[in-house]
């Protein structure tokens, strides 16, 4: 395709994305007032608030209601039916024109998946939602969903459409799920989420996690429920075990060591991982290692006396 001429400096709808181009005019779609819970007596902000109907009914709960919108057409069209406070803003380009901590609810319903940078969305809903409010948000559901045809739709970033992947999306950007509900408007399926903004933790931005080194429980251990932590820090860690497996068959000790130290370092109280270290070694018969690494674990803050009894037994017989 040939493509424009276009000088720095001059006006040119070549300064616009093609995702911003394209939502200009285009026409609501969306869940209307959606199937979460609408607050009251509070000050809310839409995202992506189309056809105005969840403005309204929130505006009937006798809240103080913000939108924004991409499209020129349906801003315009808000402001003459009456709702004051609404705005032309594409959030994957430009900053929400709020101050921070402005907003006691947030709502976005089927936006998400139409952004060309959908980080950008969540670090500007947490600039300017308060600590501990709720978010409430919607996309459709990609494994139901997604396609190409009438009736269908097609995603920008399919993966992370995907709920597990959705889901982690969230904890890295530090919004806790709450509440989960499913729906179906016609042949396209929603996932429906209430969210709480957790930034008053004040941990590192995912863009900061991705060139340092955390353990699991210093990020996400407010976020996430006991079961689903042990989850992830079993996913982080099990690659070091394979690895420890592999070394060992090589009788490579010393690789052994460091592996260890670094599971040993972020993860210190955690006595599952340190066990699973010493059964590798017993395996490998270094009872020498086994009997360090168990009588290491007996030293630990809060280990159920259960597992301390059974730690004291196998050490008589190693």
């Amino acid at each position: 395709m040939r493509q424009a001429v276009h000088r720095i400096g001059e006006p040119s709808h070549a300064d616009m994305t093609i995702a911003t181009s394209v939502y200009r005019n285009y026409s609501p779609a969306g869940q209307g007032i959606g199937v979460m819970p609408l607050v009251e007596n509070a000050r809310v902000l839409e995202i992506g608030f189309g056809s105005g109907d969840l403005l309204r009914a929130l505006l009937a709960r006798n809240n103080e209601v913000y939108g924004t919108d991409v499209s020129e057409r349906i801003v315009e069209t808000a402001r003459e039916n009456g709702l004051g406070n609404v705005f032309l803003v594409d959030v994957s380009e430009t900053p929400l024109p709020f101050a921070d901590d402005l907003f006691d609810a947030v709502y976005c319903y089927e936006v998400f998946e139409h952004l060309t940078n959908p980080y950008r969305l969540f670090v500007e809903i947490r600039r300017v939602l308060r600590a501990g409010c709720p978010l409430f948000f919607s996309v459709p559901s990609q494994e139901y969903s997604m396609g190409y045809g009438p009736g269908r739709h097609t995603f920008v970033y399919p993966g992370l459409l995907e709920r597990h992947n959705l889901e982690r999306f969230f904890t890295q950007m530090y919004f806790k799920i709450e509440a989960y509900r499913e729906n179906a408007d016609g042949i396209i399926h929603h996932r429906n989420y209430r969210l709480t903004n957790m930034k008053h933790l004040g941990l590192p931005d995912v863009m900061e996690v991705i060139i340092g080194d955390y353990p699991v429980p210093t990020l996400y251990g407010e976020i996430l429920d006991a079961q689903s932590l042990e989850q992830e820090i079993d996913r982080e860690t099990q690659p070091y075990f394979d690895v420890l497996e592999g070394v060992v068959q090589a009788e490579d000790w010393h690789s052994f060591d460091s592996i260890a130290g670094i599971i040993l370092r972020y993860y210190p109280e955690h006595y599952m991982l340190h066990l699973k270290m010493a059964e590798i070694a017993l395996r490998a018969e270094n009872r020498e290692k086994a009997r360090h690494l168990l009588g290491n674990i007996l030293t630990m803050a809060g280990l159920p006396e259960s597992v301390a009894a059974e730690i004291r037994i196998t050490l008589t017989h190693i």
